[in-house]
Order: C-alpha cells, then sequence, then structure tokens
C-alpha cells in the first residue's frame, strides 16, 4: 500500500512543491491544492449531473426490461445494453468523480507524511542519515507513519545532532511551517484523553466533526437536487447520506490532519460547485428537455414507420422490412425455418391468412 502510496504521491508532491513556495504557508498551499483538483474535475461533474438526468429518464423502460425478463437475466443484460447504447448512456459514469478522489487522496497521504522529501526536496540519503540519527537520540525504529515527523520535530529540539546531514537542511527543516492557524496539519486527529490534554489536540478535534457535518449537507443537497429520483432507490441515497458523512469523520481520525482538512475544504468547494451547477444545469429543466427530445425522437420513428408502410404496399422491399415490427420479423424467421424442416421430411407446410403457422 505504501508503494501506491508513493506511487500517486509522486506527481501530487510537485502540485504541493509549487504552492508551497508560492503561498509559504502549508495550509494555504492545501487550499490551492484542493482549488486545483475540484477545477481539474468540473467537467466530470457536469457529466454526472447530465448523467442523472439520464438516468431519470430511461428508468420506467429498465424497469419494463427487468421485469419483462426477469427470469432470462442473459436477455435482460442484451436489451439494457441496447437501451444504454441507444440513449448513448454509461451507468457508471456518474461514479467517475468519486472514485478519482480516493487515488488524490492517497497520494496526499504520501505528501504530508512525507514533507521533507516533497515540499523541501532533501535528497533521500540524506533523509535515511537523519533517520538513522533519530533512532539513535531514541532508541526506536521509525516506520513508514512516523519517520519524516520525528525527524522534524528532533531536528528543531537539537539541530547540533544532526550536523553531519548538512546545515543547509536542517536551516530548512527549522523554518518549514506545516501549520495552519492552530492547526498543526501533521498529527493526527484522537479521542483519547491524555492527548486532548494538549490544546494543539484539542483543535484538531475541530476538522473530523466539520467533516462529517459538511460531508451530511453535501450529501443531503445533493439527494435534494437529484431528479426523478426513483422510491425504491431513495432508502439508497438515504443510505449514502449517512454512510459518506460517518466514514468521511472516521476517515478523519485514520490519517494526518491534513488529509482530513482537505476533504474538509473539498466539501465545502464541491456545495459551491453544486450551487451553480444547479443553476447552470438545472436537473428539473434538463430532464424535461430530454424528455421532449425522447418523446420527439419516438414521434419521428413512429412517422419513419408509418412511411415505411406506405412504401412497402407499393412494392418497395427494402421499405417493407423496415415497416415490419420485430415481433413480426420474428414470426417469418421460425415459419421460414418450418417451411424448410417441412420440406426437407417431405411433408407440405401451410401458412394462414394471419401469419400463423400450421
Amino acid at each position: 500500500m505504501q508503494q501506491i502510496y508513493a506511487i500517486i504521491g509522486y506527481p501530487l508532491g510537485w502540485v504541493m512543491y509549487v504552492l508551497y513556495h508560492f503561498v509559504q504557508n502549508y495550509g494555504l498551499a492545501l487550499i490551492l491544492f484542493t482549488l486545483l483538483t475540484r477545477a481539474l474535475m468540473i467537467p466530470l461533474s457536469i457529466k454526472q449531473q447530465k448523467s442523472s438526468v439520464k438516468m431519470a429518464l430511461i428508468r420506467p423502460e429498465m424497469e419494463e426490461i427487468q421485469k419483462k425478463y426477469a427470469t432470462n437475466k442473459e436477455k435482460q443484460m442484451e436489451e439494457m445494453n441496447k437501451l444504454y447504447a441507444r440513449e448513448k448512456f454509461s451507468p457508471t459514469s456518474g461514479c467517475l468523480p468519486m472514485l478519482i478522489q480516493f487515488p488524490i487522496m492517497f497520494g496526499l497521504i504520501d505528501v504530508i507524511y512525507n514533507p521533507l522529501k516533497h515540499i523541501l526536496r532533501i535528497p533521500a540519503e540524506t533523509i535515511t542519515a537523519m533517520a538513522s540519527v533519530v533512532e539513535k537520540l531514541t532508541g526506536v525504529a521509525l516506520n513508514y507513519n512516523t519517520t519524516q515527523m520525528e525527524i522534524i520535530r528532533l531536528v528543531r529540539e537539537n539541530p547540533a545532532a544532526f550536523a553531519n546531514t548538512g546545515a543547509e537542511w536542517i536551516d530548512k527543516i527549522v523554518n518549514l511551517n506545516l501549520n495552519f492557524g492552530p492547526f498543526d496539519l501533521t498529527k493526527t486527529p484522537t479521542w483519547h484523553l491524555d492527548l486532548l490534554k494538549d490544546p494543539v489536540y484539542m483543535w484538531l478535534l475541530l476538522i473530523p466533526i466539520l467533516s462529517l457535518v459538511t460531508s451530511f449537507l453535501l450529501s443531503y443537497t445533493s439527494m435534494k437536487n437529484t431528479a426523478g429520483t426513483a422510491p425504491q432507490m431513495k432508502g439508497m441515497n438515504m443510505s449514502m447520506m449517512l454512510m459518506m458523512p460517518l466514514f468521511s469523520a472516521w476517515f478523519a481520525f485514520m490519517v494526518p490532519a491534513g488529509v482530513g482538512f482537505y476533504w474538509l475544504i473539498s466539501n465545502v468547494v464541491y456545495a459551491i460547485q453544486n450551487f451553480i451547477l444547479f443553476k447552470v444545469y438545472n436537473p428539473v429543466e434538463m430532464a424535461e428537455k430530454a424528455k421532449a427530445e425522447m418523446e420527439e425522437r419516438k414521434e419521428r420513428e413512429r412517422l419513419e414507420r408509418i412511411e415505411a408502410k406506405k412504401k412497402a404496399k407499393a412494392g418497395d422491399a427494402a421499405a417493407a422490412e423496415k415497416a415490419l415490427s420485430q415481433k413480426e420479423l420474428n414470426r417469418q424467421k421460425i415459419a421460414e425455418a418450418r417451411r424448410r424442416m417441412a420440406e426437407k421430411y417431405g411433408e407440405t407446410y401451410v401458412e394462414d391468412e394471419n401469419n400463423q403457422d400450421i
């Protein structure tokens, strides 16, 4: 998992590096990072909005297919795919913005756990040398989550112990500001009573709490603004409205405060973005427009069939085939197969006037 974090964190680390050295403030850099990632996902959010409207429109046809082919899952899937292709709809397109958020957070975890690597760009061999000094001073083996944080803490407490690792890097570590106001974004929020005696951890409790509140409000407004939600989908949406905020709060207690801070700012930015999208791409208006276009298409297809039947009566073979319904075409294929079978065994095949074979 750490390797995955590192791979995703590499490009995000360069983004944070540029932003941090531009504003000289870790919290502001995270806010700008959030705004940037959200801005890049605006096209996907618009697509998600349109997808929800399309889903509402084709849901009656989907339910009809599910009911008609309830005992034939293969045929049901075939008809569903035909419906999706005809309506140019992808059932997974609405999930893409949410799925993209997770790799961003995984990469951000690596960036926040490793500020010496990503923010200060200290060479790997220098960080390893500093880690060795820390282990000698503390007698405790370091891990992925603690190495660079412990280096920062001890360099500030005892810079002389790290003299052999380079004065340039020691100065940069001493001057590195990873706070945002009262929040130390490198520490992990906790409910541990002993740690909560420290005002730093008391402040950090606000991040998961606000993450919970903003995530709930975001889920609520998103569900409220969804057009044409089917009754059976409301229970699912209600579950998501409760589960996602709880997950965000739980997650914020598992990782450094910087990740929860990103999630919190992301929720606020996303809520503003949704409000603007709702005004520009109103789902009710979009649904009415799409419904009108669908009815217009169906009417056009009906008129084309009527015109094809007229041409068929005049002897146009191609038009005759086009005028036939799928049921009629299937009946003709069955009749032709039975006629050939009858001829094979020397029997006489008779078809009545109503196109019902005998």
